[in-house]
C-alpha cells in the first residue's frame, strides 16, 4: 500500500494522542497480512467509503485499552472493559479516522467514515475480511497498538 494512504492514519494517531495528552506515538514495523486479522484482545473497527473503501482497526491488549480509556476519562480508574470504556475507545477511533479523512480531503480524496464497532474477548482471533491488509505497529507510554488498514483504493 502506498505511503500516501498509510501516513494520514499514522499522523492522525500521533496527533490525536498528543491533543488528548496521551503522549507520543512511535511507529514500529509496517508489514502486509494476507487477510484482515487483528491480534490483540480488543479491537475497534471503523468502515471507510468514498475514494477509499475498506476498514480500519485499532487492536490493543486489554492493559493498553484500560490505560487509554482511563486517560480519556480524566484519570478515572478503569479496571475492566465496560460500557463507558468501550465508548471512550470508540470515540478515540472516531477522532483518529475523522482526522485522517480530513487529511485525505486535502489530497482531493473522499473518505467517509462509519460509526466504530468494538469487539473484545480473551483468546479470540478477529478476522475482519479476506482483503490484503497493511499493519502498523505503534507503541506509546500507554502500551502497544496495532493499526490495521484493509483498504481498496
Amino acid at each position: 500500500m502506498d505511503a500516501k494512504y498509510i501516513n494520514p492514519f499514522i499522523n492522525s494517531v500521533s496527533g490525536v494522542f498528543a491533543s488528548l495528552g496521551l503522549g507520543e506515538i512511535a511507529t514500529g514495523n509496517i508489514f502486509r497480512k494476507e487477510t484482515f486479522i487483528c491480534r490483540y484482545n480488543l479491537t475497534t473497527i471503523l468502515g471507510i467509503s468514498g475514494s477509499i473503501n475498506g476498514n480500519v482497526a485499532l487492536s490493543m491488549p486489554y492493559d493498553t485499552a484500560k490505560k487509554i480509556a482511563s486517560a480519556m476519562m480524566m484519570g478515572m480508574d478503569v479496571t475492566e472493559i465496560d460500557e463507558m470504556s468501550v465508548s471512550a475507545l470508540g470515540e478515540l477511533t472516531n477522532m483518529i479516522c475523522g482526522q485522517a479523512a480530513t487529511e485525505f480531503s486535502l489530497q482531493n480524496l473522499v473518505a467517509e467514515i462509519t460509526p466504530p464497532t468494538i469487539i473484545h474477548g480473551d483468546n479470540m482471533k478477529v478476522i475482519i475480511s479476506q482483503v490484503e491488509t497493511t499493519a502498523v505497529e505503534l507503541s506509546s507510554l500507554l502500551g502497544s497498538i496495532e493499526l490495521n488498514l484493509g483498504l481498496e483504493i
